[in-house]
């Protein structure tokens, strides 16, 4: 485990699923899912633009890449990819409408921090 995760001050992470989304919109088991949501639901909610919802998913170990036209949420530590954020309640279309045009690395897809903010 990394040494942001591995601290002792934190009890240790929740790694989510041990498995790859794949094609299917979702790996995660009911009941995992909703915690996921439940966990990651005022982290979207309380956003005030991008910077900041990159900037506090990264804090919680999680990271937003585009897969094709989908919004994926990964798991930092494992680099897995979790789900949609769809699947999570907060669909791209949602999350544009209230944040704005996101920042998009055109090498990774990886959605980053403006510069500036």
């Amino acid at each position: 485990m990394s040494e942001r995760f591995n601290r002792t001050d934190r009890p240790l992470p929740n790694l989510w699923t041990e498995f790859n989304r794949g094609h299917d919109e979702s790996a995660l088991d009911c009941e995992t899912a909703v915690s996921l949501s439940c966990h990651l639901s005022p982290t979207f909610r309380n956003a005030a633009d991008w910077s900041s919802l990159i900037r506090e998913l990264a804090d919680q170990g999680f990271a937003l890449v585009f897969q094709g036209d989908r919004l994926i949420l990964v798991n930092e530590e494992t680099g897995i990819d979790l789900c949609t954020c769809a699947f999570l309640g907060h669909s791209f279309a949602s999350l544009t409408d209230r944040l704005g045009k996101p920042c998009v690395s055109a090498t990774t897809a990886r959605l980053m921090p403006r510069p500036h903010a």
